[in-house]
């Protein structure tokens, strides 16, 4: 019965807010509470700010939501653009667990590093296996270390809080992001990154996708065997985004890893 609720209340863009149903489901998950006392509570007026341009945010966009399109920035495409062109602070470069390689049945089709984690045999130490070089992970990863980006592997809705939503609210450590995400995580994300007071382009993927929340918890919990994709538009968007930050100055070598964000060097 709630759930029906909340799918109307979905349907009808209630208070112009798309979230009703997945908020409803979260509600008493560790990743919601989290996120409600480390981030919420103990900063009221980002709170409300974030909730307020939020909710100005959506109300611009009428027409986009459900239906995600391919790209979404914050707060708009051309001041992502112009801020990260600008900025000191190179973009945190946030890639998906289910862009790995993957195959059940046959190991040395399937990522070195495991599945569901924050590891990558690339990002860790610069060597690769004949399956990483089809790897999207390893190919943004490799560009981004040429312009300067940190690399983030996400993998549950926890760890994205803790490794980079509260240390962004708390000190501003990840004013900008690049994200790849399925639809579905897309609205899901949004309130908090503006109630953190990150700008961010969104890219979602376009095939291998959760749907819906079912799908979407299962993978939260690490339990995804679709690979997901994205289309010849959005990769060259990415790539586009990455080079428009140049090459940097340092010509970093490698990387570093502190706690699960990769840092090149």
């Amino acid at each position: 019965m709630l759930d029906r609720l909340f799918e109307k209340l979905d349907r009808k863009s209630f208070l112009h807010l798309h979230i009703w149903k997945f908020v409803y489901r979260s509600f008493f998950k560790e990743y919601a509470r989290l996120f409600f006392l480390k981030a919420m509570l103990k900063h009221p007026s980002k709170t409300a700010a974030g909730l307020r341009d939020y909710h100005r945010f959506i109300k611009s966009k009428e027409n986009l939501f459900p239906q995600y399109k391919k790209f979404l920035a914050i707060p708009n495409e051309e001041t992502f653009e112009d801020q990260i062109g600008q900025q000191k602070t190179r973009p945190m470069l946030g890639l998906g667990f289910c862009l790995k390689p993957y195959d059940p049945q046959d190991n040395t089709r399937s990522c070195p590093s495991g599945r569901a984690n924050h590891d990558c045999l690339y990002l860790e130490n610069g060597e690769t296996q004949n399956v990483c070089q089809g790897c999207a992970i390893y190919r943004i990863a490799k560009k981004g270390m040429e312009s300067g980006c940190s690399v983030y592997i996400m993998t549950s809705a926890k760890d994205i809080a803790i490794d980079f939503l509260l240390p962004q609210i708390n000190k501003g450590l990840f004013p900008t992001s690049i994200l790849l995400l399925c639809p579905y995580s897309v609205q899901a994300i949004l309130p908090s990154l503006f109630i953190c007071g990150m700008d961010a382009f969104l890219l979602a993927y376009d095939s291998g996708y959760c749907k819906e929340y079912k799908e979407w918890r299962l993978a939260d919990l690490g339990d995804k065997e679709n690979r997901t994709t994205l289309s010849k538009e959005s990769s060259e968007k990415l790539f586009g985004l990455i080079s428009q930050r140049g090459v940097s100055d340092t010509s970093p070598q490698s990387f570093r890893r502190e706690g699960n964000i990769f840092y090149p060097e």
